[in-house]
């Protein structure tokens, strides 16, 4: 799944719809080609030998599997250094007026929230996940904007999302291994480091490859992702 959005510049970016726990690289993606015209894909689809965000941010010791839990200054200067004579990240507040502020002049915001099954922010604290809000919307009495995930594009209104991103609480250790016959990039959340089998969200069983499964450290997201956001500006 996935959706083509046309920049101010006429050039159309693909936002896909993320594999495995990588919603914060897919997103990054999307801004880095519909704002400074960097095409670094988001992961390398099993070629190792590929430049893609998740190599890099492996490599440097930014992820384990593709997550990015991480929206403070150290993770905006990271990126600003993915190319820095282009890019313009600032990790801010989480705040209502600094997201249309953003837009208005022709900027990205990158907003971690709480997503529900329908897609939407809500406040469970849990099911941190990343999204692009990328133009302002009139209404008479709230504050909406286009926003992209999932490849999909969602109305938010932006005191809701707000009030979701602050709701991010921290997270424990987490395995998460493949499944033994997949070649996508999709990781299944397991019980332990020796686990052999993994429920997805659909409720089917999974077989996973040996010596796949890695772990996540627990984090401290209300530090990390709560009140914050990355922006980017041209």
């Amino acid at each position: 799944m996935s959706i083509t959005v046309t920049n101010p510049e006429g050039r159309n970016v693909e936002f896909k719809s993320q594999r495995g726990p990588t919603c914060g690289l897919y997103a990054l993606f999307f801004v880095l080609e519909y704002l400074y015209d960097i095409k670094i894909p988001a992961t390398a689809d099993g070629d190792k030998t590929r430049e893609s965000l998740r190599n890099k941010f492996k490599k440097d010791g930014k992820t384990v599997i593709g997550e990015l839990y991480d929206a403070t200054p150290s993770m905006a200067d990271y990126i600003k250094g993915l190319e820095s004579t282009k890019i313009k990240c600032q990790s801010v507040a989480c705040d209502v007026t600094a997201i249309i502020e953003t837009l208005n002049g022709g900027g990205l915001c990158m907003v971690p929230f709480c997503v529900d099954a329908s897609g939407k922010p809500d406040n469970s604290g849990i099911r941190a996940h990343w999204c692009v809000v990328q133009k302002n919307v009139a209404h008479a009495s709230r504050k909406l904007a286009d926003t992209y995930h999932w490849g999909a594009k969602f109305l938010f209104d932006l005191d809701v999302l707000r009030t979701s991103n602050n709701a991010i609480q921290d997270v424990p250790e987490s395995w998460w291994g493949k499944d033994k016959d997949s070649t996508a990039l999709e990781y299944y959340s397991c019980d332990s480091e020796q686990s052999t089998t993994a429920v997805d969200s659909l409720g089917a069983t999974h077989q996973l490859k040996p010596g796949s499964v890695k772990k996540i450290p627990a984090t401290a997201l209300s530090q990390k992702l709560a009140g914050k956001m990355l922006v980017f500006t041209k």
